[in-house]
């Protein structure tokens, strides 16, 4: 039987996929085990004519056992 733990995050990029993978590549740099996400929101900004994208997700892990000794 496994625990799943969840936690929210951000992420921006010049598209919501980019918005998105950035958030997923910087959780995967300290969390192991993890198994889905879901898109939570999704903003724009706008500053003249660049568009930035910024999402907040929600990242689904395993909560690994580890036995002490």
């Amino acid at each position: 039987m496994s625990v799943q733990k969840a936690i929210d995050l951000s992420g921006s990029g010049e598209t919501i996929q980019d918005a998105v993978s950035e958030a997923l590549d910087r959780a995967r740099e300290t969390l192991e085990g993890i198994t889905r996400f879901e898109v939570k929101d999704i903003t724009g900004i706008v500053d003249g004519p660049h568009t930035a994208y910024q999402v907040e997700i929600r990242v689904w892990f395993t909560v690994l056992e580890r036995m002490h000794g």
